[in-house]
């Protein structure tokens, strides 16, 4: 009976110590790079802009990890690489900007209320199928590809600050 209860308990305690382990992160996960605050602000001719998505990508293919941030209606960004806002990890980036208008809804035109429905009818009719519109860009196109954005930034192991001014 003894040893049934002294087995039980180390069996217990056992389970309670890998627990622990397991909250408290000594799982051996692996261990993420250390990232610093990047931030600044995009313009365009001047004007900052609002809902655009910046994105750092790594100069050289497979050292680093992008990171990516939106701007508010000031213009100004913050990027993260794990979690929104984290930061950065040091290293080279090439760096492009995006924002889309959405897709415009075609309506029909309506010029009084008899012919509402046909119209609507007719509309519907012309819109089948057709393929949805293609979102198009608010900026320059060349932005879009880190490739041709013609924008570099260097990350150091400090805050930094990054302004973005784009031109048409």
């Amino acid at each position: 009976m003894r040893l049934r209860l002294w087995y039980g308990n180390v069996v217990l305690g056992a389970l309670l110590a890998i627990g622990v382990c397991y909250i408290v992160g000594c799982s051996g996960g692996p261990d993420r790079p250390k990232t610093y605050p990047v931030t600044g602000t995009v313009t365009l001719d001047g004007k900052p802009v609002e809902g655009a998505t910046v994105v750092f990508v790594p100069k050289e293919e497979g050292k680093g990890r992008a990171a990516t941030g939106v701007t508010d209606s000031d213009g100004k960004y913050s990027l993260g690489t794990f979690a929104s806002g984290d930061g950065v990890i040091p290293g080279e980036y090439l760096v492009k900007v995006t924002k889309y208008r959405p897709p415009s809804s075609q309506q029909p035109p309506v010029e009084d209320e008899e012919d509402e429905e046909s119209e609507m009818r007719a509309f519907l009719e012309a819109q089948k199928g057709t393929e949805p519109t293609t979102t198009e860009t608010e900026l320059p196109v060349k932005y879009s590809n880190e490739q041709t954005s013609g924008l570099f930034f260097t990350v150091e192991a400090k805050e930094n600050t990054f302004d973005i001014p784009l031109k048409r």
